[in-house]
Order: C-alpha cells, then sequence, then structure tokens
C-alpha cells in the first residue's frame, strides 16, 4: 500500500516539475524532492510520508507535496537556516543531502506541521469571481439576504474583501473576460462567516506557503494591502475552527446560520475524490433552498496552470461549469461556460 502511494505520488510529482510557472519558488524544492524520492537515501522522506499517511489516509498527492514544501520552508525559516533545498545556485547533490538531512533530524516536527495544517495559500485576487457569480446569482434568485459561509477559509481575506469596490478595482482589470464579464453588483450579505481545519492559520503561516520568490514576494504584498483595505469588514465576518471532514459538524453549522451560499476555493483538490464528493453531498444535503455552492479548484491538481470553478444549486449534486480560468492567481483570461447562464437565467 505504501509503495503504491509513493509511486503514485512520484508521478504527481514528476508532473508538478513540468508546472509552466515552476520559476516562482516551488521548481528548485520539487527537483530535490524528486531526487531524493528516487535515491537511496530515502528513507527519512518515506517515514514521514508514511506518518503523515497514516493520520490522513484521504490527503491527495498535489496538497502532500505542497504541504511538505510548506512544512520545511516553516522550520528553515524558524531555525534561521540557510534554505539551499530552494536555491537553484545550490547544486542538487547538496540539495538532496539537506532535505535528507532535515527531515530525518526534525522528523517530528515535520509531520507535526503536515498532520495539523493545510497548504493556506491565500491569493487577493481569487474574490473577484466569487464576488461577481454570488451578486449575479442573488439578483436572478431574488435573494435579499445572502447568508454564507467560506470553506477552508484560511485568515479569513475572501469574505472581508467581498463587495468592497476600492479592492475589486485595484485587480479586475488583469482580468479579461470571454465574451463580457458580469457587472459588479453588491451582494446582499446578512451573514459572512469563514470556517477552516483547526488551528487556524495565521498570517505568519499564511506567508510561509507563498514560494520563495520574487513572484510570491508581490503576491503576499498584494495580501497585505487587501487586509489593510479590508479591516472596516473584519468585525462582521466570523471566524471558526472546523474540520470540513466532520459531515455532522458541517451540516450542524450551515442548519444553526441557514446559510444559502458556499465558497469552497482550492480546498477540494486537497482530498481524494470519495471525500470531495462527501464534502458536497454534506453542503449540498444541508444548505438552505434556494442555495449555491461555488467551487473553484486547480484545473489539474497543481500540475498546470489555470483553475476551473463549477457551481451546485439548490441540493443538487451535479455540477454546473461555470468558467475556466488560465492563471489561479487570477491574472490572465476567464472562459465563461454555460453553466453560468444556466446558474443565473
Amino acid at each position: 500500500m505504501i509503495s503504491a502511494r509513493k509511486e503514485s505520488l512520484r508521478q504527481a510529482l514528476t508532473d508538478m516539475l513540468h508546472h509552466q510557472q515552476g520559476n516562482h519558488g516551488w521548481a528548485v524544492f520539487h527537483e530535490g524532492l524528486a531526487e531524493l524520492a528516487a535515491s537511496e537515501r530515502s528513507s527519512a522522506l518515506d517515514e514521514v510520508l508514511s506518518a503523515v499517511w497514516r493520520e490522513r489516509p484521504y490527503i491527495s498527492d498535489a496538497h502532500a507535496i505542497s504541504l511538505l514544501g510548506a512544512s520545511v520552508r516553516h522550520l528553515l525559516l524558524q531555525d534561521g537556516a540557510p534554505a539551499g533545498v530552494f536555491d537553484a545556485g545550490t547544486p542538487l547533490k547538496e540539495r538532496v543531502t539537506v532535505l535528507a538531512d532535515l527531515l530525518h533530524e526534525r522528523h517530528a516536527a515535520v509531520v507535526r506541521l503536515m498532520d495539523g495544517r493545510s497548504n493556506s495559500y491565500t491569493g487577493a485576487r481569487r474574490f473577484l469571481l466569487p464576488q461577481l457569480v454570488i451578486g449575479a446569482f442573488a439578483e436572478a434568485r431574488g435573494l435579499d439576504r445572502v447568508r454564507l459561509l467560506d470553506l477552508g477559509t484560511s485568515i479569513g481575506l475572501l469574505p472581508r474583501q467581498l463587495n468592497n469596490e476600492v479592492v475589486f478595482d485595484r485587480f479586475a482589470g488583469d482580468l479579461r473576460w470571454h465574451p463580457a464579464a458580469p457587472p459588479f453588483r453588491h451582494i446582499p450579505l446578512e451573514f459572512v462567516c469563514g470556517v477552516d481545519r483547526p488551528p487556524l492559520p495565521t498570517l505568519e503561516w499564511v506567508r510561509t506557503c507563498h514560494g520563495p520568490s520574487d513572484y510570491y514576494e508581490q503576491r503576499f504584498e498584494e495580501v497585505l494591502w487587501s487586509l489593510d483595505r479590508s479591516k472596516e469588514a473584519e468585525e462582521r465576518v466570523l471566524l471558526r475552527p472546523l474540520d470540513l471532514l466532520d459531515s455532522a459538524a458541517l451540516a450542524g453549522l450551515l442548519k444553526a446560520f441557514r446559510i444559502n451560499v458556499v465558497t469552497c476555493n482550492f480546498v477540494l483538490y486537497q482530498y481524494a475524490e470519495e471525500v470531495r464528493r462527501r464534502l458536497v453531498e454534506t453542503v449540498m444535503g444541508a444548505l438552505a433552498v434556494p442555495g449555491m455552492l461555488l467551487v473553484m479548484d486547480p484545473s489539474h491538481g497543481l500540475t498546470r496552470m489555470g483553475c476551473t470553478v463549477h457551481a451546485y444549486r439548490d441540493g443538487g449534486t451535479e455540477p454546473l461549469h461555470i468558467a475556466d480560468v488560465s492563471d489561479a492567481h487570477f491574472v490572465g483570461d476567464v472562459h465563461v461556460r454555460a453553466g453560468f447562464g444556466a446558474l443565473t437565467g
């Protein structure tokens, strides 16, 4: 079982090495990790993965790889140690040795982080599409009270950004919509809540999940700017720790707060297919009607650029294909699909 999972992870890692944005920060680590996985020194890596898979049997390969990278980076930053495993100028052989030693010596710390955390990369531009889709849905269905829950909310940035035209206007111009962008509509928010796996991510952890590169420094600066510009929304956004895999707790929260719109952005890819399906069923079974679940996920499990957007409505579990986005950081092109018309028509 473990050998099969490791082979699957190695294939995912090989695919991620060919990501078009590999120069943005993680490719150097992925290269060293792939070399270590195939080497005679792989025992330290195997032990880490075995421990994580025992605690989190449903974790996807892409999430395990990205979470391992963030955990290693966190420990190096915490220790003030040279980050040679992320430095393209460090010879590959040396990077492999450093990584193998770290995974051996800090085994417990790495496993603890991977067991207790998720990849909490937070994109300041990712609220652009939910803002327009939720606004269109609310108008089409005559909703004058939107009670919204954001699943996998991280630090709760997306819920705070909704209806903030200053933040929207800064980033919206970098998206090209085909055939055209829906108009900006004010969402009639009555209640806004965000939940994430406990412990709730800190800003420091979010920073760690951004890749070690100038590109990701710019993306993180956008997060800080957005947090500052959406300060006034902080008081109206309730943040709660909640394990999304606890179906009873999730359904109970949805019903208790009479939620009718749920956003779930770059969360489902972290789990195996059966878990994704169960999560969708849980949400749709407890969501108020009329209601909508809006899901954005990587198009190819982090192996390629882009993301796909689907929606579920009124208790149904058949997805509507809303849009495809060329870059999951929301700089580029949005191609609107037929599902958007079905959702808002």
